[in-house]
């Protein structure tokens, strides 16, 4: 008797310590965490609709949802698991009690398991026994200490299994049903109750009469404890099953695995808007079959609210699942050659730092520039062309001359200032910068169109929502940027003219890259701005590209799905004063000259004087003096046009009436070398043994005749205004003597490439 008290003591008292061990074990910290580590990440749209969801580790779909659990699935649940849930204390004891019953003397296997036990199940799942049982049992006790009853409601239901890889009530709602948990029926939220209970036999495509007469059942027991009524149950179990699981919907796709990609968190709440992101992708996708055509295959676009810097349409490729064309490759971050769609940034640089105004003239000559020698497009040229229209024209070597005298490493650090690229060597692009040579994203397009379109005020761009609000960076003053932004307006291109009958005025920019490899349009009003990029991510060119046409007609195509905005940008008075300037090339004053009036922004530099008047003396027969003229005491004051000698050259080529700006009878430089210019450095390719021809071009306006030194050695005379000259490798001095005296020289040097020598 003794030893049989020893014994049954000895298994109580083990069943205590076995007790007290495990519930003092069991952490309740990690419940919550363990959990959140098992849920799929999910992107939302800015109404908080998905617009991504991505397997979690498991291969499960598994939705967390934050709401309060929903009064008819949270009666349905209760009354089908746990009627008792808010009143145990994690076990019910009268259901432990009638289970032993049922199982023991009727030899039939029924549960007794809690909702807060349930839990713990969900959260380390065991074999089913009367052991693993007892130990759920305990955990439950020490899940009730710790939560409220509704979060462990929120807990079970977010971890229920409902068939196949679908976890979690919310994701099995949206899946079965297609709508949130909050809109269910008494008799969808019965389905879903009964669902977790055996989860692998029943299923919406098969066993449906099993699933039928379970959710019936329930909605049964609901009727008769009153929580539906009559009309209720009859028109409930007339509702269907669903004949299948959905899928969820996929938009910007390219975005939401950027986004899952760069953040831990469960749910990302973006700012892309779900209407416009299908609009928009339909519009790109209908659009490709037109490129398509032109063999053209991918393009990218990124819609961006001008006001709160926030990326509402995302588009990376024209279709996310299109392998032939690589359609997985994120065109938006992919890095491509600009052509000139950064122009009209330093056109709003240029006039900040007082360089030029937007009607003062720059040189559109052939120019060089060392070893570089821009063409415009069109090769058309204007000689002299007022900068606005230099950029509404996109002309090439007005915007390399611009860049030279504002300087291409301070472009570059500008750039970089906005943008935040790692590179960091300005030396690589020089002046070809202003052409495209610096590679750059959709991305960093939109950031830069974006600033521009908040007068100058640039800031990150915003994926995600409630993010704090960034003050921004003034790069460009308030004026500049609206002088800038009411020249692209003008913008109007062959082929595009339709465009402009909509009421929907748009500053605009477009860009070519060499080997018409990538197509660019930009554009801004005062609500969006809109980048679009065409072309192959294979970085094959094509000669149907162009930014004009590819990209250009697809950025209205997406303006005009837009919502319709008719303002044009307001004109900051507050940020202009009124400027005279001289009426022939647009400069400051400086000499007492026809005047006009310009707006100029307050917050630019001072414009410069301007470069081409010059004031002379000339004696009573109009021929310039100087101080050293017997006749100076009687001399006469004139101001005359002084173009560069390159200028007159190129208009008297081009046979244009020069009267009014050059005369025979004033001293005015009228030979100049072209091309080399002093110090060149002139390369023979590697491996080439041979002389280096050079093409020596001249300025001679006067068409005197020439003499010419090569160090100092004579080698003829002639009028030509350009010569080829043979030479081998080594030092240089050129020389030109006038017939009227006037000299011209200049050095360069003539070196091979060898290897290691760039």
């Amino acid at each position: 008797m003794k030893k049989r008290y020893l014994i049954f003591s000895g298994i109580v008292l083990s069943g205590i310590l076995f007790t007290s061990w495990t519930y003092l074990k069991y952490d309740t910290k990690k419940i919550q965490s363990t959990f959140e580590d098992r849920y799929s990440q999910v992107v939302l749209d800015d109404k908080d609709d998905i617009l991504g969801v991505y397997l979690n580790k498991n291969e499960q779909w598994h939705l967390k949802s934050t709401d309060k659990v929903p009064e008819k699935l949270r009666e349905a649940v209760l009354n089908y698991e746990d009627k008792n849930f808010y009143s145990h204390k994690g076990v019910d004891m009268k259901a432990v009690v009638r289970a032993v019953r049922d199982n023991v003397l009727q030899r039939r296997r029924t549960g007794a398991s809690t909702v807060t036990m349930q839990v713990a199940k969900v959260l380390e799942p065991k074999q089913r026994s009367y052991f693993n049982k007892y130990r759920e049992m305990i955990y439950a006790l020490k899940i009730e200490k710790e939560f409220t009853k509704d979060e462990i409601l929120s807990m079970y239901l977010n971890n229920a299994p409902y068939g196949g890889n679908i976890v979690g009530y919310k994701t099995a709602s949206l899946l079965y049903f297609q709508k949130n948990p909050n809109e269910l029926t008494w008799a969808e939220g019965a389905l879903l109750a009964v669902l977790p209970n055996s989860p692998g036999l029943m299923h919406v495509e098969k066993n449906r009469d099993r699933l039928i007469n379970k959710r019936n059942a329930l909605l049964k027991k609901l009727l008769e404890r009153g929580v539906i009524d009559e009309k209720q149950y009859t028109l409930s179990k007339m509702e269907p099953i669903p004949e299948k699981r959905y899928k969820f919907k996929s938009l910007a796709p390219h975005l939401t695995r950027r986004l899952t990609q760069e953040s831990s968190e469960k749910i990302i709440s973006s700012t892309i808007n779900s209407q416009l992101q299908e609009k928009i992708e339909k519009v790109v996708k209908d659009y490709s079959e037109y490129l398509k055509g032109e063999g053209i295959g991918n393009a990218a676009v990124l819609v961006v609210d001008n006001k709160t810097y926030e990326v509402k349409v995302y588009i990376g490729s024209q279709n996310f699942y299109d392998f032939s064309t690589n359609g997985q490759v994120d065109g938006v971050i992919a890095k491509r050659s600009p052509g000139s769609v950064l122009k009209p940034f330093l056109y709003a640089l240029v006039i900040d730092e007082g360089i030029a105004a937007p009607e003062s003239k720059i040189p559109d000559i052939p120019l060089y520039f060392s070893n570089f020698s821009p063409q415009n497009a069109s090769k058309k040229y204007y000689g002299l062309i007022e900068m606005r229209e230099a950029l509404i024209k996109s002309l090439n070597i007005p915007f390399v001359s611009l860049l030279k005298e504002y300087k291409d490493e301070r472009f570059f650090y500008f750039l970089k200032e906005v943008l935040d690229f790692k590179d960091n060597n300005p030396s690589r692009y020089g002046l070809s910068l202003i052409l495209g040579t610096k590679e750059l994203s959709v991305e960093n397009i939109a950031k830069l169109y974006t600033g521009l379109g908040n007068y100058g005020n640039f800031k990150e761009l915003k994926y995600i929502r409630d993010r704090q609000e960034e003050k921004g960076n003034q790069l460009i003053s308030r004026g500049a940027a609206y002088l800038t932004l009411d020249t692209i307006r003008q913008l109007e291109r062959p082929g595009l003219e339709s465009m402009y009958r909509e009421k929907n005025p748009v500053s605009w920019k477009t860009g070519t890259s060499y080997g018409r490899r990538d197509g660019w349009a930009a554009g801004v009003t005062p609500d969006w701005t809109v980048v679009v990029w065409v072309g192959n991510f294979t970085g094959e060119g094509n000669s149907n590209l162009s930014g004009v046409v590819s990209a250009g007609k697809l950025l209205f195509n997406v303006f005009n799905t837009l919502p319709k905005k008719t303002a044009l940008f307001k004109l900051p008075e507050e940020d202009f004063e009124i400027l005279k300037v001289d009426r022939e090339t647009g400069y400051r004053v400086k000499f007492d000259v026809p005047t006009k009036e310009i707006l100029y922004p307050k917050g630019a530099k001072p414009l410069k004087l301007s470069p081409y008047y010059k004031k002379v003396f000339l004696n009573k027969d109009g021929e310039e003096i100087d101080s050293r003229s017997k006749d100076f005491t009687e001399r006469q004051e004139k101001i005359v046009l002084n173009y560069p000698i390159e200028i007159i050259n190129y208009f008297i080529r081009q046979n244009m009436d020069v009267s009014n700006i050059f005369s025979s009878k004033i001293k005015e430089k009228s030979v100049k070398f072209i091309y080399p210019i002093n110090n060149l450095k002139i390369v023979i390719p590697k491996d080439f043994d041979g002389e280096k021809s050079v093409i020596v071009k001249v300025a001679n306006v006067k068409k005197q005749n020439l003499y010419w030194y090569i160090n100092k050695e004579y080698i003829g005379r002639d009028k030509d205004r350009e010569k080829s000259l043979s030479l081998k490798a080594g030092e240089y001095e050129l020389t030109i003597v006038a017939e009227n005296g006037e000299t011209e020289k200049v050095k360069f040097e003539i070196v091979k490439n060898r290897a290691g020598r760039k």
